[in-house]
């Protein structure tokens, strides 16, 4: 006499095998979609430094404005490059820092699930492309995840 289906002890087997690999598996995926969020963030930044800002700033040392892209506006840098959606307003460069300080000015802010997020620059001068840094938190106690500060005066 051949038995069609399962025995309730291979079910039970079935299930707590499942349970287990869900308690190890389910933590790792907790958190992925803001490290996503978190990750296209810092490319942006990283874009702003290795593409637009020397884009910006040779067009401000052709306008003679001695390197500071102060004077730009939204249309400039949205011409560059769109800012992701994680952005909640637009890059406004005229916030800039003046160029050799130790603290950027805030020209964005970003909001990714309850973390807020600050883009940075110090704009440029004559000699000095300008920089983009994003924090995660306020510029002044967050923590710089992308940038090289420039060295104190």
């Amino acid at each position: 006499m051949r038995r069609a289906g399962f025995t309730m002890i291979e079910l039970i087997f079935v299930i707590v095998i499942l349970g287990i690999l869900s308690a190890v598996a389910l933590p790792k995926f907790i958190g992925v979609s803001e490290q996503a969020h978190e990750g296209k963030l810092k490319a942006y930044v990283g874009t702003l430094n290795r593409t637009v800002a020397p884009a910006l700033w040779s067009k401000s040392l052709t306008d003679n404005n001695k390197g500071s892209i102060k004077y730009m506006n939204v249309a400039d840098v949205r011409n560059q490059i769109t800012p992701p959606d994680e952005i909640d307003s637009n890059v406004t460069v005229s916030t800039c820092a003046d160029a050799n300080v130790s603290t950027p000015g805030s020209v964005a802010t970003a909001t990714v699930g309850t973390t807020t997020y600050d883009i940075g620059c110090i704009d440029g001068s004559e000699v000095e492309a300008p920089r983009f840094f994003l924090y995660r938190g306020a510029i002044a106690t967050g923590k710089l995840l992308v940038g090289d500060l420039p060295p104190q005066p």
